[in-house]
């Protein structure tokens, strides 16, 4: 029977909200973003498995604000450190794990946007995640 594959998106977030606990992380944005700072939001927005049987790879949009543009990028920074050793220590749930670390765009700031008391800081990451096998 062929394995489904694990939510990448869940994982990520399991392993954000672990490394920083009172900091607000969410795949959509809450409908008070602009007033949830600091705040990041990590959803899927492409890739394709590996083989759909024991590897799926994820391109990650993960992006983060805070009121303070320099908080904004070192949290930015920790979380791409967060997901490198998430990734290292094959975070899982019960549908199955992290497994790789693929940096595509690093952190970057678009500059000021509609709200200048947010910043942003936006990356692009290639996460690997494998399935929990089971015998059946």
């Amino acid at each position: 029977m062929t394995a489904i594959l694990p939510d990448v998106e869940s994982l990520t977030l399991k392993a954000i909200r672990a490394a920083l606990p009172d900091v607000r992380a969410a795949v959509d944005y809450p409908a008070d973003w602009d007033m949830a700072s600091p705040l990041i939001v990590a959803h899927r927005v492409g890739g394709a498995a590996l083989d759909y049987r024991f590897a799926d790879r994820a391109l990650m949009d993960v992006q983060c604000y805070h009121p303070d543009r320099r908080e904004a990028s070192r949290l930015a920074r920790r979380v791409r450190a967060i997901l490198v050793d998430a990734c290292a220590a094959k975070v899982a749930d019960a549908e199955g794990s992290l497994a790789g670390f693929t940096e595509v765009t690093g952190p970057w700031c678009p500059g000021p946007g509609d709200y200048p008391d947010v910043s942003r800081f936006i990356a692009t990451y290639q996460l690997t995640a494998r399935p929990t096998l089971t015998k059946e």
